[in-house]
């Protein structure tokens, strides 16, 4: 800006100035206004629809009409004074806003939910509602025991089974409340993870191959003349038992690979190979072990070890219940069922110590496959 005769800009010295005078000016301050706190209800039902991508889906769900769902989220917007949905786009689509508060929200309402159980825990007579998940060799052989005994200590009992990265995916996503599986969570410092049992990797053989094998060498000798029989590279055992043969240099061609130690140990009962698998395996298709011999190879010094995990900060009591809960059905159901189909089986299983479950550091040393 031109300054005019006899106004200087305050950058510049006046003609009659020696120096420059800085002069400081204080912003205006500005206070946002408070929004009132966001309704649970409101949140739930945005978060179905948002989920649904259809109101009257969303309403089905909630049990509630479609304009109340539609009025739910409208009272919501003018709350938040923002835009959540695209009302004009089929299926409902969600703005910038929207996805915001979707994402966050679930967060937020799983968090509301812990809450709630964790107050209903502490309350007499009360037990929380759980979501619990189960690999398949725990869930064949102890999952029924187990959700009779949970039954009786919860208000809503649901149990998912399936392979271990699945399940321990689900728990990090807040899908699932408690895991029962064979990896160690250590790099998450959000769960914790409590030891149940660790079991020893055996051969199982097809009984008209079986020849006592002890010795790493005698199982690749095995392998020259009978290929192996592997599990899914996507499970956890899987990985784990490719681990053990690298490291003793078995090696066989991939020629068959199956999910479940049923159709694994079906394969092998079939003559088609031999595998490594666990005493909780073999008792999950102990119906398919006709035909089948067992080789124990303490050279191979290979186990894999269950843990029960939870989120650090959800349910303590009643997960540390479920610990010892655990522990008990493996004394009292699984080592004696080991113990009749083969005592070496039972004899291979190890327990930590009984006065309390570990957590973080306490449990660093129980790796699998080592």
């Amino acid at each position: 800006m031109q300054a005019g005769p006899g106004i200087y800009p305050r950058s510049h010295p006046s003609p009659r100035a020696g120096r420059v005078k800085l002069v400081a000016t204080k912003a205006p301050t500005r206070f946002m206004k408070q929004l009132p706190l966001i309704d649970m209800h409101a949140l739930r039902t945005f978060t179905i629809a948002a989920q649904e991508r259809n109101m009257s889906t969303a309403a089905a769900r909630l049990g509630i009409s479609q304009s109340a769902v539609s009025q739910t989220i409208r009272n919501l917007e003018n709350q938040l004074g923002a835009i959540l949905v695209n009302r004009t786009e089929r299926p409902l689509s969600l703005t910038p806003a929207g996805h915001v508060l979707a994402d966050r929200g679930s967060a937020v309402l799983d968090s509301v939910l812990d809450l709630a159980n964790a107050v209903a825990e502490r309350a007499k007579g009360v037990n929380p509602s759980i979501r619990l998940g189960l690999i398949d060799s725990f869930a064949a052989t102890c999952g029924g025991r187990l959700a009779r005994a949970l039954a009786a200590r919860t208000t809503r009992l649901a149990v998912r089974t399936g392979l271990t990265p699945a399940l321990d995916q689900q728990l990090l996503d807040r899908e699932l409340d408690l895991v029962i599986s064979s990896e160690f969570m250590d790099d998450r410092s959000a769960l914790a993870s409590y030891p149940l049992f660790t079991e020893p990797f055996v051969a199982i053989i097809p009984s008209a191959f079986h020849r006592g094998q002890s010795t790493v060498a005698e199982l690749r000798q095995l392998t020259a003349g009978l290929p192996l029989i592997r599990y899914n590279a996507e499970s956890h055992v899987g990985t784990q038992v490719e681990e053990v043969l690298r490291r003793h240099q078995i090696r066989s061609a991939a020629l068959l690979e199956f999910e479940t130690a049923d159709t694994l140990t079906a394969m092998v009962s079939e003559g088609l190979g031999w595998a490594l698998t666990t005493p909780l395996c073999i008792l999950q298709a102990e119906h398919l072990c006709r035909g089948v011999s067992f080789s124990y190879v303490e050279e191979l010094q290979a186990s894999r070890t269950l843990y029960l995990l939870a989120r650090a900060d959800q349910h303590e009591g009643f997960v540390a219940d479920i610990w010892r809960l655990c522990r008990e059905l493996v004394v009292s159901e699984l080592l004696p069922r080991l113990e009749k189909l083969d005592p070496r089986l039972a004899s291979g299983i190890t327990l930590p110590d009984a006065t309390a479950p570990a957590t973080g550091n306490g449990v660093s040393a129980h790796r699998p496959a080592t």
